[in-house]
């Protein structure tokens, strides 16, 4: 095992926090496009008819209440439509846990940890039974990044072959 010096250390925290603040933010430009790409699906659906109406109510909806009002679209409209209901199923599953890690990151508290090359995200107070941590490296923060921009390429697609 290597021996570290308090001034590397240091410098790799740094390094480090530096790194996954790049990611971090650019993770919040990504979740905010997202965010505005499925809004804007929702209000043009039913090709535009009820625009003016859906643009007020969806406008303040929360990303949870936008993947609901997806779900609830997609339902009626191919209820019959097995295979549709599956594709839009598996992009709501994966929008639900990317909001969960979004929340996780944005709301939880940072740290490093550089002997090991990871950043700590700790989300719950310091005395509570429930606090938890889950470590990143930085290629896994940029994985998740990625699921993100992933996320909207396939909203796009589903949108292109089965419009609500």
């Amino acid at each position: 095992m290597k021996e570290w010096t308090g001034t590397q250390i240091e410098t790799a925290a740094k390094g480090l926090e530096q790194a996954a603040a790049g990611i971090l933010g650019r993770m919040l430009f990504e979740f905010a496009r997202l965010d505005v790409a499925l809004g804007f699906f929702l209000v043009w659906s039913d090709e535009g008819r009820q625009l003016e109406k859906l643009t007020k109510t969806v406008g303040d909806y929360s990303f949870h209440k936008k993947l609901d009002l997806l779900k609830d679209l997609v339902e009626v409209k191919y209820a019959t439509e097995l295979e549709v209901q599956s594709h839009y199923t598996k992009w709501l599953t994966d929008a639900h846990a990317t909001k969960g890690r979004r929340n996780e990151l944005v709301h939880g508290r940072w740290g490093t940890d550089p002997i090991q090359a990871q950043v700590v995200n700790v989300v719950g107070l310091p005395t509570s039974s429930d606090q938890r941590e889950v470590r990143y490296s930085i290629p896994a923060l940029k994985g998740a990044l990625n699921e993100m921009k992933d996320l909207q390429k396939r909203l796009q697609v589903l949108r292109k072959q089965w419009p609500i």
